[in-house]
């Protein structure tokens, strides 16, 4: 067993009158005990919170937003094992923004990983707390109890008592000094594919995404926004579309044209009529091409060195075979199927509520508050903690579940947009975004040009290793990769555009794993190597990297050569406390024509929680990566995003799924992520099993482009 020692500015447990005859327990969820704050502190702020009722439920109220990720069925798994009770007594709460619940965030594929510990701990320490009580009220010793399924027993006696009926009794327990967490050969729900607590409510309607929020007399509005980046309207002609009784309201907020309806329909189409005159000092000749120019001329600008290691020069001029490359990616949308919506309403008494679907309650809170205080109190705000010493408890703010996220849901626009509009009404407002709103403003994942250069030996093994990452708002990360190459420079130039960009998912090592991965199949050919075999050779310091490769290559008896009908490519990465390998099995049909057969994942995420949740996320991933691969971009003509809708930026459809096979590693590493380790491999896999075919490397994504699907 693992032994800890209960810190009190960790975990606090509150009496039955304070909470209504129930059971609490809390915990300092996102903060250990080096994390900077006075050692001497004794009261915190935490941000989970489990609940024991008289009826037997146990609440556990979580700080994660549900976007299809599986939060509300994970963290309670890892509390429910622990605790000792049965699945179907957990009840999920989603927290609300206040103090005692600290910054709330859910994003870099970080649930599992911050809540691993710190989640079971609650539930041990609550199984110790009525351990005690109970032995107490059946007046035996505290040895002889036992915690099963909700109840504590004492065999030798034959008495038991439901920790519903012990709460009174808990009240007063003191903090127990020492607590044991099981092994993970105890687990009884930890690894099981246990029931999602969120999927129910999907099936039968009665689950609530932003959009489904309905209060008495709402009203429903909609922007239009300048199609061109910062720019803003200067006037606007609502004369026509106020001919329609539905209308309510036309007028300008920050960010653009609103107009305010009794219904959706009538605000989206009279978007659609309304004449507004938009600035035009923006800069309206940005284009694709011209960004693509700049940022291949960034050599200009000042770089980061993100890695030099050996003497990378002499290794290229002591080169037996060099090898020099380029590749391009470009702007992604996000593309959730809840297009961004908020719901705002001032309450006679001043009160804001507010019911968003937001990946950022805390964020979603601070916009809310920008507008509604005075210019002093903002800049007093700054000095000091904004959640904890300023909280504003006449903002409220209600996550629902989140039709997608995937990093869009970060960003607080739309929550801004929803309470600039609600000041003028009474009633509550829904904001309502089109999908061409939605997909011309997003904040979107950054193009990207990597130059790429080599150096091998006789034997065609890598000596020299340089990736120069060039783009507005980049990062190295994912081009720091796991192969032990003797000499290396990683260098990144930030271009700087004006085009928002935002999170995406899997962030940077989506578009820095494509160059690295494809790179190395490139290198594996000019240096006549098999790719599988280059890879596990450049691994020999990273086994479970290189663990997960040779499953997956065995798994597909990896064939080396195409057959003339199959052919195979192969892509690793780490990210997120994950490891992942991928073999894509690729099927000719006719001359440069093909079809994704089968997608071969093995993936490392160290203890699995729920196997059915990593299956699902990995199966998400790797269809959302093709998705990018083959199909989406975003480009600009006349400093305007041209695309609008799925019509010209597809997705994924249901019949053009592969088969996707995943496989997880099990051993005692602490969790990683699963919710964006799955999506670099898969580009790079496609577009290796395609060089594998053609000889042809692929230079720009989406591959279609280069018309080979």
């Amino acid at each position: 067993m693992y032994s800890f020692n209960p810190d009190r500015r960790r975990f606090l447990k509150i009496s039955g009158a304070i909470t209504g005859s129930s059971l609490l327990i809390g915990l300092n969820w996102g903060c250990s005990t080096d994390d900077g704050l006075d050692q001497q502190q004794e009261s915190f702020s935490p941000n989970a919170w489990l609940r024991i009722s008289p009826d037997d439920l146990i609440t556990v109220i979580v700080a994660e937003s549900e976007m299809g990720q599986g939060p509300y069925t994970l963290m309670p798994m890892m509390v429910a094992e622990e605790l000792e009770v049965r699945w179907e007594q957990i009840r999920v709460e989603r927290a609300s923004v206040a103090p005692v619940y600290g910054y709330q965030m859910t994003g870099g594929s970080g649930s599992i990983r911050k809540g691993w510990s710190t989640l079971r701990q609650a539930g041990a320490i609550a199984k110790e707390i009525l351990l005690r009580a109970a032995a107490l009220e059946m007046a035996v010793p505290y040895s002889e109890c036992r915690a099963e399924s909700g109840r504590v027993e004492h065999p030798g006696s034959g008495q038991s008592l439901s920790y519903g009926q012990l709460i009174e009794a808990s009240a007063n327990i003191e903090m127990p000094e020492k607590i044991f967490l099981k092994e993970l050969k105890e687990f009884k729900i930890i690894g099981t594919p246990v029931h999602r607590k969120d999927i129910p409510g999907k099936i039968d309607g009665r689950a609530k995404f932003g959009i489904d929020t309905r209060l008495p007399g709402q009203l429903y509005a909609t922007t239009v926004h300048c199609p061109v980046f910062d720019g803003h309207a200067i006037a606007f002609n609502s004369a026509e579309v106020r001919k329609n009784k539905n209308i309510i309201d036309v007028f300008k907020i920050k960010q653009g044209v609103s107009i305010v309806a009794k219904d959706t329909w009538s605000a989206l189409s009279a978007a659609k009529k309304i004449n507004i005159d938009w600035s035009k000092e923006i800069d309206s000749k940005q284009s694709t091409e011209s960004i693509i120019d700049k940022i291949k001329r960034a050599d200009t600008l000042p770089a980061e060195n993100v890695v030099q290691k050996g003497d990378v020069n002499f290794s290229f001029k002591d080169a037996k075979i060099s090898c020099s490359q380029q590749y391009l990616q470009p702007f992604q949308a996000h593309m959730t199927m809840e297009p961004m919506n908020c719901t705002a309403w001032f309450k006679p008494d001043g009160a804001l509520e507010i019911w968003a679907p937001t990946q950022s309650p805390s964020d979603a809170y601070e916009a809310a508050k920008d507008l509604t205080q005075s210019r002093v109190e903002r800049g007093l705000r700054k000095i000091k903690n904004a959640i904890i010493d300023n909280y504003d408890d006449s903002i409220s703010v209600n996550t629902t579940l989140l039709g997608g996220g995937f990093g869009r849901r970060l960003q607080q626009d739309y929550v801004s947009e929803a309470v600039q509009i609600a000041e003028h009404f009474d009633q509550p407002v829904q904001l309502v975004w089109s999908r061409e709103e939605d997909i011309q403003h997003d904040y979107y994942h950054p193009l990207t040009v990597h130059e790429m250069k080599a150096a091998l030996d006789s034997k065609g093994m890598p000596t020299g290793w340089q990736h120069i990452i060039k783009g507005a708002g980049v990062s190295s990360w994912g081009a720091e990769h796991s192969y032990e190459i003797e000499n290396q420079r990683i260098k990144v130039f930030d271009t700087g555009e004006i085009i928002p960009k935002g999170p995406w998912r899997s962030v940077a090592p989506h578009y820095n794993v494509f160059a690295v991965e494809h790179f190395i199949d490139e290198l594996a050919i000019k240096g006549n190597n098999d790719p599988v075999k280059l890879r596990l050779s450049l691994l020999s310091k990273s086994p479970r990297l290189r663990h997960v490769l040779e499953l997956a290559a065995d798994r597909v008896n990896w064939p080396g050569k195409p057959n003339g009908v199959f052919t195979y490519g192969s892509a690793v990465s780490s990210s997120f406390g994950s490891h992942v390998a991928q073999i894509l099995e690729l099927e000719k049909m006719s001359e440069l024509q093909y079809r994704v057969n089968k997608v071969e994942c093995v993936i490392d995420c160290g203890v699995v929680i729920n196997p059915d949740i990593v299956k699902q996320q990995m199966e998400g991933s790797i269809i959302f990566g093709l998705s990018a691969a083959t199909k989406s971009k975003i480009t600009l003509k006349n400093g305007r995003v041209e695309q609008s809708n799925f019509h010209d930026y597809p997705i994924l459809r249901m019949d053009e799924v592969p088969e996707i096979e995943v496989v997880m590693v099990q051993n005692e590493e602490e969790p990683g992520g699963i919710g964006e380790p799955g999506v670099p491999p898969v580009a790079p896999a496609l577009a290796n099993a395609l060089m594998a075919d053609t000889g042809q490397a692929i230079r720009e994504l989406p591959i279609k482009i280069a018309g080979n699907l």
